[in-house]
């Protein structure tokens, strides 16, 4: 297996042997390459984040749409052909590169789609369409190509561990006062605007409780939180170790992911094609926590509301912090939660079952590309 990934920064390698695959990294940026990457919140004055002018960004968004694509499709075409690749997989963000490799090559083609930014190219290549939600392509042509496929979690890596939870706290000087955690990339659809208003309202109740946030980007937030006023409740661990993630989860009392894709797409956007299938809220799930996220499909799929977790409306902090509040008040149940979350992910979805569904899809398509080629 090859990977075609994103190189942040140049303490990045280019190319890396991992876990039995070869990893490819490709900076996006010609002048400049930003990491992060959404238009929505360009600002109405003409400027972006750091006050970089609004007509770079949308220069750099129609490079990435177009010579960027053709750049990374002449490069999987080159680790195709020097590698003897069977088959290229191509999730919809990378711009259509994997189609374009595709037809360069010849080699069969698997779309994965986790929202509304695929192109015409990329459907009318596809042998398959791996896709989170049955709704997203209801009533279309390319219905027969989909094949549902969820996310899972390593729970042999993300598992209960008191004691590491307690490590965590004695790092941050966190003592036994109330922890809400949250883990992720802090970006505007991951519902930080309703965290922090949340927040407001559960340290009034409890106000030696702490926010522990585990990710990178966290600055934007971190500035927010400091405009209001509660800066000292809120912990920003910065980039953690994947395998350390499980650690910081522990240390929580309750886990929050409270996605809010109406920040970046239309009502009848996110009732289409939800969200992606939620890692976060499994890997939650799996530590024996509480969590508290959005009731948006596919996320709600895997959460039983006030069984295995708790499900709150997007856009919603009034609600958001009743659920903590409610977990807060009641250790017994958030306990009882936290265990029932944990038997549900082992039982339904671990990663073995999702690599098998994978490669069935995988071979399937190769296969119909070697009758169709005899």
């Amino acid at each position: 297996m090859h990977l075609v990934a994103r190189r942040l920064d140049i303490s990045q390698p280019k190319t890396e042997s991992l876990d039995g695959m070869v990893i490819h990294r490709y900076q996006r940026g010609i002048l400049f390459s930003p990491h992060r990457a959404g238009f929505s919140d360009a600002k109405s004055q003409g400027s972006y984040r750091g006050g970089t002018p609004l007509f770079a960004w949308k220069s750099y968004e129609l490079y990435l749409q177009t010579l960027f694509p053709l750049f990374i499709a002449t490069e999987v075409a080159r680790l195709v052909k020097e590698n003897s690749i069977d088959v290229i997989f191509e999730r919809e963000t990378s711009f259509g590169a994997g189609a374009i490799a595709s037809i360069m090559t010849g080699r069969p083609y698997v779309l994965e789609v986790i929202g509304n930014r695929v192109t015409s190219l990329q459907l009318a290549r596809s042998r398959k369409i791996v896709a989170y939600s049955s709704r997203m392509f209801e009533g279309t042509a390319n219905v027969e190509k989909v094949e549902l496929v969820t996310g899972a979690v390593d729970s042999e890596l993300f598992k209960p561990d008191a004691n590491a939870g307690r490590e965590v706290r004695s790092l941050y000087s966190v003592g036994d006062g109330p922890v809400i955690g949250f883990v992720g990339t802090f970006q505007e659809w991951q519902g930080m605007d309703d965290l922090i208003a949340a927040a407001v309202q559960v340290l009034r109740r409890y106000p030696g409780a702490k926010f522990l946030m585990v990710g990178p980007y966290y600055s934007e937030t971190q500035t927010k939180v400091s405009s209001m006023g509660i800066a000292r409740s809120f912990i920003f661990t910065g980039p953690v170790n994947y395998r350390e993630v499980p650690s910081y989860m522990n240390a929580a009392d309750v886990l929050v992911a409270p996605y809010n894709p109406d920040a970046i797409r239309s009502t009848e956007q996110v009732r289409r094609y939800g969200l992606g299938s939620p890692l976060k809220v499994f890997e939650y799930m799996s530590v024996g926590k509480p969590s508290i996220t959005t009731d948006i499909r596919p996320i709600s799929d895997a959460i039983r509301d006030g069984v295995t977790g708790y499900l709150v409306p997007p856009g919603a902090p009034d609600q958001l912090s009743a659920a903590i509040q409610k977990v807060l008040d009641n250790p017994v149940e958030a306990e009882r939660v936290g265990r029932m979350a944990r038997e549900e992910v082992v039982a339904s979805y671990s990663w073995s079952s999702v690599a098998a569904r994978i490669s069935k899809i995988l071979l399937e398509a190769t296969t119909v590309s070697a009758q169709r080629e005899n």
